[in-house]
């Protein structure tokens, strides 16, 4: 364990000083901020919402940009310091501590950018606004913070297979895209050809494929906003008869999404030349 901690922590050092990361961080937190503070202004008001609008209005803009934003810091942390990962492989420890730590500090790196976008809005509506909903936009920040973890694992795999860091880039931005635009567009389609009982199981397995929709309907679950669904997360609703049940499926869902794509990456780092 402590070697995984101390490359975690030089590779968030390291992830630090990358302009990725600090452009991002302001980006997110000036896009964060103006939601909060413009949210209803297509009702005629404007000022900052409470905890419970903020959170449902920022449940797709966490969605659309921390995956990106993993997958791009995530290739170019494995794949632009190769001498540092050389020194790292022949130290006297594990190449799984040295995989896991690197992935650490990229979640750390991750969650500081993300949390800093999230923390000053949260700062702002409970200081004019109250503490009431706080805890479910936390629940909103704690998902969105998972969905970052899955792509950062993401990340890892990509890097470790496609040794070019602009092949690599390539494939996180399809990676991205497909989850994001084309994933959804094919569930779509499929409603053209399946019959209606066919297409309850096909929404459900689709919704489980997806990490970004997984995220966004715990997310809607927590700020009581059923209405906004669509058709997956409603299925998985009237499926299980019980938000527990679908909360508790999604979860697991989403770990299997963390778990699965580090355990493929270690088992390729253990066998690959560096």
């Amino acid at each position: 364990m402590n070697g995984i901690i101390l490359i975690a922590k030089q590779e968030f050092l390291i992830n630090l000083r990358n302009r990725w990361v600090l452009t991002f961080s302001a980006v997110f937190t000036l896009l964060t901020m103006l939601i909060a503070f413009l949210g209803m202004v297509t009702s005629g008001y404007v000022g900052i919402q409470d905890f419970i609008r903020t959170a449902a209005s920022l449940v797709n803009l966490s969605g659309f940009l921390l995956p990106l934003f993993a997958l791009i810091v995530g290739v170019f942390s494995f794949l632009s310091h190769r001498q540092y990962m050389e020194f790292l492989v022949v130290q006297p420890i594990s190449r799984d501590q040295v995989l896991l730590g690197k992935f650490l500090g990229l979640v750390m790196t991750v969650f500081t950018a993300s949390i800093l976008g999230f923390g000053l809005p949260g700062v702002i509506t409970a200081i004019n606004v109250g503490t009431e909903g706080a805890l479910r936009y936390l629940e909103v920040v704690l998902n969105s913070l998972l969905l970052s973890v899955v792509f950062a694992g993401l990340s890892v795999l990509i890097s470790l297979i496609a040794s070019r860091r602009q092949v690599a880039f390539g494939i996180a931005l399809g990676v991205w895209l497909f989850f994001e635009v084309l994933f959804g567009t094919l569930m779509l389609g499929s409603t053209l050809y399946f019959t209606p009982s066919a297409l309850k199981t096909i929404l459900l397995i689709g919704l489980l494929l997806n990490p970004i929709d997984i995220t966004r309907v715990l997310s809607l679950l927590a700020v009581g906003g059923p209405h906004l669904f669509g058709p997956a997360g409603a299925t998985l609703i009237k499926m299980t008869g019980s938000e527990t049940i679908a909360t508790m499926i999604g979860y697991s869902s989403l770990a299997a999404w963390i778990v699965l794509p580090i355990l493929a990456s270690i088992f390729i780092f253990r066998k690959q030349d560096i």
